[in-house]
């Protein structure tokens, strides 16, 4: 299993969140206040309620032996990216929040395995790093206290905020050019369902840039769809010296797209908190059947309550609306590795 390792080392880029993928994302949502995810722990009683409180009331510092008990009484929660139409933040994503909340202007919100560490990059002007970690830190120890996080490092970074760079606007500009045609001429085709997806990129140059189109495999028409793009940009008068077109299978992509959700959602349940040491996790998506692995620091299996804690929440969040919208019809495989990459919980269909 050589390429886990790999796809698992790939993933950590994934997990920043930039100011720029921030804004990205708010335009992409319904809502722009993010709801902070409530944790439900009345299974578990008033007294585990109660318990909670008084570590908050009586420890004002943070303390990874706290929060790992807290990481105990609060049971994992695992919440899909979205619902009813809207995006339920992540960490990096409510970190970011937090961080902006206490006034800072953040560059990137960053979070990496092995050892689990949170990198907070800040632009700052009229401030100290030093000064900036003393109000920011306590702020975000007590945040990853209160939610059962015990494994994480923060690192904190500052830059002088660089200037805006006009070719990149004029860049950023002609990219929403280029996927507005796209879009009008694929759906004008009859292909209004592939057009929702991100079917253009760009590769910019000095003076002129080149188009990639991503063409679904079943598209009959694609020569004509080509030349028409080319007509298009040729009419508007964009910088447009080339279109490469690459093919890809419609159905894989959609499925694949699906469960990257999926597996980032149970790996964002369980990351970071001790009692399940998971360092990462990889998915792939092979002849019609999803699988999910998440590898583990254990090198045995965890004891019988905590596979079943596991194997419930999995399940329970399986035989949530908006899960069973992302994962349809799929055959799907999930299993949890050992540090020697052998499973110990397998959930199938």
């Amino acid at each position: 299993m050589r390429f886990l390792d790999e796809q698992f080392k790939d993933l950590e880029e994934e997990l920043k969140m930039t100011n720029q993928s921030k804004e990205q994302l708010k335009s992409k949502i319904l809502h722009s206040n993010y709801k902070e995810k409530k944790q439900n722990v009345m299974r578990y009683g008033w007294v585990a309620v109660g318990v909670c409180l008084l570590f908050l009331i009586t420890s004002p510092f943070y303390s990874t032996t706290m929060a790992s008990i807290a990481s105990r009484i609060l049971p994992i929660s695992i919440t899909p990216s979205y619902s009813n139409g809207q995006y339920n933040p992540d960490l990096t994503a409510q970190l970011f929040e937090l961080v902006e909340g206490e006034g800072y202007k953040v560059n990137s919100v960053g979070v990496t395995p092995n050892p689990y560490t949170i990198d907070v990059s800040l632009f700052l002007e009229d401030s100290t790093l030093k000064q900036a970690i003393e109000t920011i830190e306590p702020k975000i120890r007590s945040y990853l206290f209160e939610n059962g996080y015990d494994k994480y490092e923060l690192k904190f970074s500052a830059m002088a905020e660089p200037p805006a760079a006009p070719q990149e606007d004029e860049t950023f500009d002609l990219y929403d050019q280029v996927c507005e045609i796209v879009k009008e001429v694929f759906t004008s085709y009859g292909y209004a369902e592939e057009a929702n997806f991100e079917l253009a990129g760009l590769k910019s140059g000095l003076f002129s840039s080149v188009v990639t189109i991503d063409m679904p495999d079943h598209i009959k028409e694609s020569a004509e769809i080509i030349e028409e793009l080319r007509s298009e940009f040729k009419a508007q008068n964009l910088k447009i010296k080339d279109i490469e077109v690459y093919t890809f299978n419609l159905k894989h992509r959609q499925q694949h797209n699906r469960w990257g959700y999926v597996a980032s959602d149970i790996h964002n349940g369980m990351a970071g908190k001790s009692t399940y040491q998971v360092t990462g996790v990889s998915y792939k998506v092979k002849k019609g059947h999803s699988y999910v692995w998440l590898k583990t620091d254990f090198n045995e299996p965890p004891s019988s309550e905590i596979i079943q804690e596991i194997e419930l929440a999995i399940k329970e969040y399986l035989a949530l609306p908006e899960t069973k919208e992302q994962i349809q019809n799929d055959d799907y495989t999930i299993q949890l590795l050992l540090k020697n990459e052998q499973s110990f919980l397998d959930i199938t269909k």
